[in-house]
Parts: structure tokens; C-alpha cells; sequence
């Protein structure tokens, strides 16, 4: 008999879809007695989920700092979904009844189990115009959506990356300064949450 299990991955809906999913979730999983919420990242779940209301409702305009603090804030609230499904799933042991009151949904019996591979072909050129850099990789078999990470320091373990969530292989990224050498990576995200990274490139911007 196949388990139940939860959709970890909600990078498909909309801006304004995943903010009322995840208040769903937020409003579900409040003092739920179905989960033990000291064993839940559901604390930092909230404040991810306020965060990106907040930036949502910044965004009036093409802002590009505003859009980007956005796009920012989305996926690290994905990020924080996918986290807080998995331990809902450890928890509710398949239990269908527990994980509906999650409001989270049901992974459907023919949702994709495929591993993620690492993006390949990976490319930091110039843009079209001076303070622009494309990233671009091979499409990745199974991937749903694609983060394109970029710092203008050295990466370390520390480094709080700029990431940007996009659903095609390529991405210009706009407005960086001349002369800075950027650092980039491409993570490639899979239909139940799995991600896998291209190695570290850097280009110095036109």
C-alpha cells in the first residue's frame, strides 16, 4: 500500500497563490494536536511567511531593489515549506487524516520521485548592456524551476547568496556595477523539493 506524502514544492504557484498557501499552512499548523510544534520549524516558517507578505506588498512598481528583495524572500519561503513538509510527513507517518490538517496537499500517486542531476554546461557571458551578466545552463531532466545565486564576494560556507527563482534554464541578472567580479551558481529544483548546484563560476561586469 503506498503512503501518503506531502507536495514539497510549490515553485509553480503564483506570487499571491504561494502567500495564501502558506497562511493556510501557517493557520493549519497553529496549536494543530495532530504535531508536535517544539519538533516543527514552524516558528521560522511564520517569519518566512511574513517576510515575503511584507515584500509582497512593496512590490507597486518595477522597483528592480524591491523586486529582487522579493524574489528573495519567495525563495527562501520555498525553501522553508519544502523543510517544514518533510518533518509534517516524518511526523503524520503517513497518517492521511494528520496531513490533511496541515493544509499542505497530498502528493498525487504519479508525482515524479526522480532524482535531480547537477546542472551542466553552466555559463556566466555579458549581457546586452554594461551591469548585465547571463547565467545559462543545459536543461536539467525533472526540473520544475531553476534559482540563479550570485555574490560579489568570495564564497564561503558564511556567504548570504542573491538568488532569484525563474522557471527557464537562462537569466540575465541587471543593474550590477562595472568592474565587480560576480559569483554565480544555478541550483536546479525538482518537483518534490530536491535541488542540486552547478559548480562556482565568476565573471568580472562590463
Amino acid at each position: 500500500m503506498k503512503i501518503s506524502k506531502l507536495v514539497t514544492n510549490y515553485g509553480k504557484l503564483s506570487d499571491a497563490n504561494l502567500n495564501q498557501k502558506a497562511t493556510d499552512i501557517k493557520n493549519s499548523l497553529t496549536n494543530n494536536p495532530n504535531f508536535d510544534a517544539d519538533s516543527l520549524s514552524l516558528t521560522n516558517f511564520i517569519t518566512l511567511q511574513l517576510n515575503y507578505e511584507a515584500a509582497l506588498r512593496l512590490v507597486t512598481s518595477r522597483d528592480r531593489v524591491k523586486i529582487a528583495l522579493k524574489n528573495q524572500s519567495r525563495l527562501l519561503l520555498l525553501q522553508g515549506m519544502s523543510q517544514l513538509a518533510l518533518e509534517v510527513n516524518a511526523q503524520a507517518n503517513g497518517d492521511r487524516a494528520k496531513l490533511l490538517s496541515s493544509g499542505f496537499d497530498l502528493a498525487q500517486d504519479g508525482d515524479s520521485n526522480a532524482l535531480i542531476s547537477t546542472p551542466t554546461d553552466f555559463k556566466i557571458s555579458e549581457g546586452l548592456n554594461n551591469g548585465e551578466l547571463k547565467f545559462s545552463c543545459k536543461k536539467v531532466l525533472n526540473a520544475v524551476s531553476y534559482v540563479f545565486e550570485y555574490t560579489d564576494e568570495l564564497p564561503t560556507e558564511d556567504t548570504k547568496w542573491v538568488a532569484i527563482s525563474a522557471s527557464t534554464k537562462e537569466l540575465t541578472i541587471k543593474g550590477l556595477r562595472s568592474g565587480t567580479r560576480i559569483y554565480g551558481r544555478i541550483k536546479a529544483i525538482g518537483t518534490k523539493g530536491q535541488e542540486a548546484s552547478s559548480e562556482i563560476l565568476s565573471r568580472i561586469v562590463q
